[in-house]
């Protein structure tokens, strides 16, 4: 295949991860929260350790203009980690920041401190977690550990693995019946040209590899399936149920023939 992106795929692509980047409420508003879920405030944001310091500077904004009354920020040392330390270095804004052995948790603290001026001790911290089945069970763990459990919260990840962060909080804070809310902080999407390769958010710093981009959202449909192989209850048990609708089985399938290597789980890059 002489362009990765070339045009007969492109539209597979795009219809996955709009599937993937889940989003609750149309933006992040207090009337779109009033709109929704009858409510102009949850008690906590959540923002998810990954790879793009953007995201974590959108729930930081979210948090200042008084959608929540706090902020966390939840994650260890994982696959995206090297990613993040990559797109920190690389950019001038984010010179002070220190990221030797540092969590993916402990880098975005320090990134919306500088960016936002945010103080540190208003922001809550999980930094041993791994995977999104971990950072759904190690937050709450914090936060039984301090008696500060919210009744609803806004989760803000990696638009790849929204979906299925989604699906670990509700299966590990069940008993809690917690309000969980998933807000994408944007729709990548591929141009549809057979000329270009790039992004439609090509606005935002930090955006993944082209080879990194395909091995997330591949690699995401066999977690999220409800099969003896996937995550689901029916599975691994990591995950609530998801329901993948017909098309985004078919735009999988479809990918599936440049892809042959992602029709089962394999480590992420």
């Amino acid at each position: 295949m002489s362009n990765l992106f070339e045009f007969s795929i492109v539209n597979d692509i795009n219809n996955v991860v709009q599937f993937l980047s889940k989003r609750d409420i149309c933006e992040l508003s207090s009337s779109s929260l009033v709109d929704k879920f009858g409510i102009a405030q949850v008690d906590m944001i959540i923002i998810l350790g990954n790879s793009i310091p953007y995201i974590a500077e959108i729930g930081a904004k979210a948090y200042k203009s008084g959608l929540a009354k706090d902020i966390m920020i939840v994650g260890g040392i994982g696959h995206s980690t090297k990613y993040l330390i990559q797109n920190v270095l690389e950019d001038n804004r984010y010179k002070d920041i220190d990221v030797n052995d540092k969590s993916e948790a402990d880098i975005l603290r320090q990134i919306i401190v500088s960016a936002e001026n945010i103080k540190q001790d208003k922001i809550l911290i999980e930094d041993k977690s791994t995977n999104c089945g971990s950072n759904a069970f190690e937050s709450l763990n914090v936060l039984k550990g301090i008696n500060k459990v919210p009744k609803s919260i806004i989760l803000i990840q990696d638009p790849t693995m929204q979906l299925r962060t989604h699906a670990s909080f509700l299966k590990q804070w069940h008993e809690e019946k917690t309000l969980i809310i998933s807000y994408s902080p944007f729709i990548p999407q591929l141009k549809v040209s057979e000329k270009s390769d790039g992004y439609l958010n090509s606005d935002i710093p930090g955006l993944w590899a082209k080879d990194r981009f395909i091995d997330l959202i591949m690699g995401e449909i066999p977690r999220l399936s409800d099969d003896a192989n996937g995550y689901g209850p029916k599975g691994k048990g990591f995950i609530s149920h998801v329901d993948i609708p017909k098309g985004v089985l078919n735009s999988y399938q479809h990918l599936l023939y440049f892809y042959k290597e992602y029709n089962k789980i394999k480590n992420r890059k």
